[in-house]
């Protein structure tokens, strides 16, 4: 029996003009507070914390260090490249954050998907990747199917 999906509930108009309405906010007051903005905010402009600091280079050979596929990178700080592992493109959620390595990796997961029968090399250690899939048993026991696949 396939399992039950609960629908997502929606907030629609109506509760929200209810709710506002109740809290004593005015239609007319956050129209006005989205067009002007606040008098103590500083108008500087704010950079973004988390603006990454290199450049991913793109090759067609990924180099492979103790097993683990790497990323060539380039700091903008040296004019040196670097290979970081996959993992390092990884946060605490298990989602990529960088948008090149993610496409890169969901390219790999549909050729391994198009064309299983090619043998392929773990994307996480030096172990045989299972048919079709582009990571082996032992790294999607340890969660790393997540990952790579979600």
């Amino acid at each position: 029996m396939p399992p039950t999906v609960k629908p997502k509930t929606r907030l629609q108009l109506s509760d929200l003009l209810d709710w506002m309405e109740a809290e004593g906010i005015s239609r007319d007051g956050i129209a006005e507070a989205v067009r002007r903005p606040s008098d103590n905010e500083d108008n500087e402009v704010v950079l973004e914390e988390n603006v990454p600091s290199y450049e991913v280079l793109a090759s067609r050979n990924q180099p492979r260090v103790s097993g683990k596929i790497c990323i060539e990178v380039k700091v903008r700080d040296s004019e040196a490249t670097e290979k970081w592992p996959l993992d390092a493109f990884v946060d605490e959620d298990g989602c990529f954050t960088d948008e090149t390595v993610c496409q890169w990796v969901n390219n790999w997961n549909d050729k391994a998907a198009k064309f299983p029968d090619n043998k392929r090399v773990c994307l996480m250690c030096s172990r045989r990747a299972k048919k079709g899939f582009t990571i082996c048993g032992h790294c999607s026991n340890k969660g790393l199917n997540d990952i790579i696949y979600g």
